[in-house]
């Protein structure tokens, strides 16, 4: 069985690789630090859940889920901020 595609954006470098860590074994893993790297992502890696930190440099979270919206892009999402 293929592994769920999991990706995670978000700002806090310690806090994005101690999730992946975490999660590693159990799913497929891209990892963003910012908007403009997560719209590409969400396009090419077309991932099944998102970890979406609303606060993220370039293009906020908010933002990035209307786009996501409009593309026909439906992860499931879980969103964080500070």
């Amino acid at each position: 069985m293929e592994k769920r595609k999991l990706l995670i954006a978000e700002g806090s470098e310690d806090f994005r690789l101690a999730l992946a860590d975490a999660l590693r074994g159990a799913y497929r893993i891209c990892l963003c630090q910012d908007g403009i790297q997560t719209r590409d992502q969400l396009r090419e890696f077309r991932p099944d859940i998102l970890v979406l930190d609303l606060m993220l440099p370039g293009m906020d979270g908010l933002s990035l889920l209307q786009w996501a919206a409009d593309a026909e892009i439906c992860p499931m999402v879980l969103a964080t901020t500070r």
